[in-house]
């Protein structure tokens, strides 16, 4: 695509011409790439904890995700562990009909609310995750290790900040 211009829209409305902006974008990859690195980052470490979860639990990671949200909320509505989760309905839907069908959750029509559904963990699903939550730190000091402890409160602040920016705007 070199030589090819590709036309962007900004926020006030002007067509811009990418190709008069070239130096900056050198400039951006030459430099850090926060967004791509955290992109990969995220990325690779959930596939090793998913791989890792499926291996050693026998469930995925977004699974265990879903059971440490019943055990601090037990009986939350489907919608509440999807919004939690940031999973839209139909990824939910499914993620707790393979759930059920493991033995990891109940589900049962809200009393107060037939179109909605209420999720229990079973005592399965408490094993699940008292196995996981094994997972889970093992894999916090895997991602610690190496790091002073100021080092890690500054990675923690920067998630939070990233968060909170983020979050103001959807």
């Amino acid at each position: 695509m070199h030589g090819t211009a590709i036309a962007l829209k900004p926020t006030d409305g002007d067509i811009v011409d990418i190709s008069t902006i070239s130096p900056y974008c050198q400039r951006m990859t030459q430099n850090r790439r926060l967004i791509y690195q955290l992109n990969v980052a995220r990325h690779t470490m959930m596939k090793a904890l998913d791989a890792a979860s499926r291996q050693q639990l026998g469930i995925s990671a977004v699974q265990l995700s879903a059971l440490m949200v019943l055990h601090e909320n037990n009986g939350c509505l489907m919608k509440e562990l999807a919004n939690t989760l940031m999973l839209d309905k139909s990824a939910v839907t499914g993620l707790v009909s393979r759930m059920q069908q493991s033995g990891l959750l109940l589900k049962a029509v809200c009393d107060k609310d037939s179109r909605s559904s209420r999720l229990t963990i079973t005592g399965h699903g408490r094993a699940c995750l008292h196995n996981g939550l094994g997972l889970l730190k093992g894999v916090n000091r895997q991602i610690s290790d190496g790091f002073t402890e100021q080092e890690l409160d500054t990675v923690s602040r920067f998630l939070n900040h990233i968060t909170a920016t983020f979050s103001k705007e959807s």
